[in-house]
């Protein structure tokens, strides 16, 4: 249950941030949906166990330092709504792709 609510806020905060930055600088909200799933990527990145390969430090050094870790969830979430989002950019543009 507590893995869904991670999820859910995830795309809720991916969402409100895509919502927001179209508002903000008055665009198409598809236009901003790939940026805002590639910023949800950095942003979870580093706090995350599976991205390790970016530390140059070992695992044990850096473990200390971190603190608290958002687990797999957000990254994954954020890398679906990445994908999400080039699926919808290339049907909302279709006609420029074909």
């Amino acid at each position: 249950m507590n893995k869904i609510l991670v999820l859910l806020a995830t795309f809720s905060i991916l969402m409100v941030l895509n919502f927001g930055a179209a508002h903000l600088f008055q665009a198409n909200i598809v236009d901003l949906t790939f940026p805002v799933g590639i910023l949800g990527i950095i942003i979870t990145a580093p706090n995350n166990p599976m991205t390790d390969l970016f530390n140059s430090q070992t695992y044990m050094e850096v473990e200390g330092k971190r603190g608290t870790k958002f687990g797999r969830i957000p990254i994954f979430a954020s890398v679906a709504y990445t994908l999400f989002a080039i699926i919808i950019t290339f049907f909302y543009y279709k006609s420029y792709f074909i």
